[in-house]
């Protein structure tokens, strides 16, 4: 029955922010123990390697945008990542996956997120 349950929020959910998202509780932010402007660099090295994700920019400090072209191409949907400062050298990595169109994505933003957070974590920069 599990199955069911994502099916069903996977129909009525299209924009999932970690740490945020009522239907997705178990996404949450990162905290890795590096400042804010490390993790953003690795952040911005990470999305640059996401399968599908163009159009990187950074429009303010410290948030990054990206359109994340699905497979089939059909779609285009918007990714920010945001890093903050959080306590003596730390950072909190948020994330949000939104669709552009319709009203469910299946579960494609959550595991857009859940992708990027699992290659933020085991990123390791080229000597």
């Amino acid at each position: 029955m599990w199955w069911m349950l994502l099916a069903c929020r996977g129909l009525t959910v299209n924009d999932v922010t970690s740490g945020e998202s009522e239907a997705y509780p178990e996404l949450q932010s990162l905290y890795p123990t590096v400042g804010p402007s490390t993790a953003m660099r690795r952040a911005e090295a990470v999305a640059g390697q996401m399968p599908g994700w163009q159009s990187c920019e950074t429009p303010e400090p410290f948030l990054l945008h990206c359109e994340a072209v699905t497979p089939s191409g059909r779609w285009v949907d918007d990714v920010w990542i945001s890093v903050a400062e959080h306590g003596p050298k730390a950072s909190q990595v948020k994330v949000r996956s939104a669709s552009r169109e319709g009203k469910g994505d299946f579960g494609a933003n959550a595991e857009r997120i859940q992708a990027f957070q699992d290659a933020y974590l085991s990123y390791s920069p080229a000597e």
